[in-house]
């Protein structure tokens, strides 16, 4: 029976065809209009050069090129036919994006579609944005001109070794990053008392910053890629009360850093500081049921609405509720004063959360995988509905919530300040990071790795799977009410659509991303998908479409993380070896020579 071949030519025109839909859907979406606004490069004069909205096309269109141009296990294309296969990667994305523009510029102007062509759209089509407002026909061939220079680019890449290679693309990546991140590196600049002009114009990259930050990035890089081994082995060779010397006065200077960031930053990003340092808090507790023990928990936002419920409730000054009549009254104020302050109501907080992690890691003790998932997911909404119900309002508030207290003893903390707030988060991120680390290697850290490899070997081995499950819960929990009380704080006030599924979904995307099993990837994790957010407001609409980008990214080109665990990236390589050694041997078992009966070998 005959198969059929894929060619490379075939296989680059069907990538170039996936991108130019790509980038239609980006233009039809509202996403290109919607970007335009945002800088990435411009002059030293602040005029754009390059826009946020065609930095996505382009990159779709690299990315496509990239993909066509590695070619298969199977064939491997030569260098000139690399290029080649880029170029027609390139070119055939940006001829579908040209043919999409010109049919629907001739269906809207020929009055054939009678629909209401949205305001988004018809700016990125009537107003040429897409072909860089240089009419149908110089702005089509711009456009597949461009797409096919971008695929020889991104072709020629492969023709460069693994060394040379990373330091590029890496650098390209900061350059992008440091491009978007400009609301908080320029603040923290200036800070500094140093001028920004030189690097930022317009909210974006000036051509030379662009240039510094690419040469400084990818020049590091390359200066660790090849002498990075030689100083391992040196570290190696330390002595181990030296090793510990280094590694400690490391991260005493990492703190110490975090100690500075929010006297070098302003309110704006004092206020993502405690933001991601919340969801930090949150990520480590997660960690530990997920990463340690392999408990896959889609309702650990119970946890974090106990811990800031129980605060308001402990610390509050007065519930706001509705009469019969309509109008908001206050019922149960208590001055000032509440019930304790928040000082004797953290502790109580985090044995009230313990208690209620192991009252609901109990019922699901037997249960293990996506059933797990299932219940913990129950056990979550079951809290919120709880929480916004009638039954509850006189203690709770419904949805109206409770307000959170106003002052914190001492007066002289304000923790109100974002700025002042954050030491205390770093305070008990720094204790939630230490209780992990010290975990990992301990007997129940030991557990808790059988457990989550196998917990029927486990518990035939002889530890109680029962007890470590009910730990794991109890610890995650303690530290999620954490997180729970200290955005009480912060916000002010507390409301039950503060803590809907998408908390649990968030959080566990943060360790998945960062890595599970790896505190400084909840750190990373943390960073990427809270805090990148979090400076990018103006674009919160389309949070949910990067993150699902970014983790199916993840998924595919680094499943163990962006910092992953040394242990969870021993077992994937393991896997992937022996998949390797077995189908070798596969291999070498079907080209073994058969001897027939008539004496003569085949295949």
């Amino acid at each position: 029976m005959a198969e059929k071949v894929r060619t490379p030519t075939r296989r680059a025109v069907i990538i170039g065809v996936i991108a130019g839909v790509v980038g239609i859907y980006l233009a039809a979406t509202g996403n290109i209009l919607r970007f335009h606004t945002r800088n990435v490069l411009t002059t030293a004069d602040g005029e754009g050069i390059l826009q946020l909205s065609y930095t996505f096309l382009l990159l779709v269109i690299l990315a496509a090129a990239y993909r066509a141009a590695r070619g298969t296990s199977e064939q491997q294309p030569d260098p000139a036919r690399r290029i080649g296969l880029g170029v027609l990667t390139g070119g055939v994305a940006g001829a579908v994006v040209a043919l999409f523009v010109a049919a629907m510029k001739a269906l809207i102007e020929g009055g054939l579609i009678v629909t209401e062509i949205t305001p988004e759209i018809r700016a990125v089509l009537l107003d040429d944005i897409l072909l860089f407002g240089r009419g149908l026909g110089a702005g089509s061939a711009l456009l597949i001109g461009l797409g096919a220079a971008l695929g020889a680019v991104a072709a020629s890449v492969h023709l460069l070794d693994r060394n040379n290679r990373r330091p590029l693309m890496v650098g390209f990546v900061a350059t992008l990053l440091v491009s978007l991140m400009e609301p908080l590196l320029r603040v923290i600049i200036e800070g500094l008392g140093v001028d920004t002009a030189w690097l930022y114009q317009s909210r974006g990259l000036t051509v030379t910053g662009a240039i510094i930050v690419f040469v400084v990035v990818a020049g590091l890089l390359t200066a660790w890629t090849r002498r990075g081994d030689l100083v391992r082995e040196r570290v190696r060779q330390l002595p181990t009360q030296q090793r510990s010397v280094l590694r400690w006065s490391t991260i005493a200077l990492f703190i110490l850093f975090l100690l500075f960031l929010p006297s070098l930053a302003g309110l704006r990003v004092s206020e993502v500081l405690t933001t991601i340092g919340i969801y930090v808090l949150l990520g480590l507790g997660l960690n530990i049921v997920v990463g340690y023990a392999g408990l896959l928990d889609l309702g650990y936002v119970a946890f974090f609405a106990v811990g800031a419920y129980v605060t308001a409730i402990l610390t509050f000054r007065s519930s706001f509720l509705v009469s019969e009549s309509g109008v908001s009254v206050a019922q149960l104020d208590l001055g000032d004063k509440g019930f304790t302050n928040f000082w004797v109501a953290l502790p109580i907080v985090v044995i009230l959360a313990v208690i209620i992690g192991v009252l609901i890691g109990a019922p699901v003790l037997r249960l293990r995988g996506d059933y797990l998932a299932i219940v913990t997911l129950g056990f979550g909404e079951i809290i919120r509905v709880l929480v916004a119900s009638d039954w509850l309002r006189p203690w709770l508030g419904g949805a109206q919530g409770i307000i959170a207290p106003d002052d914190i003893p001492p007066a002289t903390l304000e923790l109100r300040k974002p700025a002042n707030l954050y030491f205390l988060i770093l305070a008990a991120v720094l204790l939630a990071a230490f209780i992990s680390y010290r975990l990992v290697d301990s007997r129940v850290g030991r557990a808790w790795a059988a457990m989550r490899e196998d917990e029927s070997v486990a518990e035939a081995m002889g530890i109680s799977v029962i007890k470590y499950k009910l730990l794991a819960f109890a610890i995650g929990a303690g530290i999620a009410s954490l997180g729970g009380a200290f955005f009480a704080v912060k916000i002010g006030s507390v409301f039950p659509n503060s803590f809907k599924l998408i908390v649990s979904i968030n959080v566990l995307a943060v360790i998945i991303l960062g890595g599970m099993g790896s505190i400084p990837g909840v750190i990373v994790g943390s960073i990427v998908l809270v805090g990148l957010p979090e400076l990018l407001r103006e674009f919160a609409e389309y949070r949910l479409l990067f993150y699902g980008a970014i983790l199916v990214a993840i998924m595919i080109y680094k499943p163990e993380g962006l910092v992953p665990n040394k242990r969870r990236v021993r077992e994937l390589h393991e896997v992937d070896e022996e998949e390797a050694q077995f189908a070798k041997r596969a291999g070498e078992d079907t080209a073994a020579p058969v001897v027939t009966a008539g004496g003569s070998d085949e295949k």
